[in-house]
């Protein structure tokens, strides 16, 4: 089937007219536009997320001041996180000074971290027992540390999210971009 000539004409005239491909570029962008702006808007939400969890690292790791406008139960929350994890660093860094036990303290701080943030730990908690979890184990070992975390503490309930957030946690605390 051929093609007029007077078709070849109009369409090569038409591809070398900078009016047909501006009002393409218009026609183009009017049609992404909106697929655009769902992608940046997504991008936006998940980087204010990443920075609301960084912020809340820094309050209960480093003892960042907290900002006025968090409430008192926001406040409680990160004061009962740091008080935990005072004592579990006490923990660790007898264990540390043990030559039998091979601990990454990280390791433990994080999974402590998000196993526990905004929950209730009972004051008899055996930080001892939960750091013996990890005795000998790197990150690489995650699952069988949280394997036996899951054995000695049969109250946590190990899901999906906790063992994605334990390594980007740990990357925090090694002072590595998450």
């Amino acid at each position: 089937m051929a093609v007029s000539p007077v078709v070849l004409k109009a369409i090569v005239t038409a591809a070398t007219d900078k009016r047909t491909w501006k009002a393409l570029a218009i026609l183009l962008a009017a049609i992404f536009m909106p697929l655009i702006l769902l992608i940046l808007m997504i991008a936006g939400m998940v980087s204010g997320v990443e920075s609301a969890n960084n912020d809340l690292l820094d309050y209960s790791f480093v003892g960042t001041a907290m900002p006025d406008n968090f409430t008192d139960e926001q406040c409680e929350v990160i004061e009962n996180m740091r008080e935990w994890l005072g004592e579990l660093d006490k923990i660790i860094s007898e264990k540390e000074n043990d030559e039998e036990c091979s601990l990454d303290g990280n390791m433990v701080r994080a999974a402590f971290y998000c196993l526990n943030f905004g929950s209730e730990l009972d004051e008899n908690f055996d930080h001892e027992a939960f750091c013996n979890c990890f005795d000998g184990l790197t990150i690489e070992q995650l699952e069988t540390a949280l394997q036996n975390v899951s054995e000695q503490f049969p109250q946590y309930e190990i899901t999906e999210n906790i063992e994605y957030s334990i390594p980007k946690v740990y990357k925090y605390l090694n002072g590595e971009a998450a």
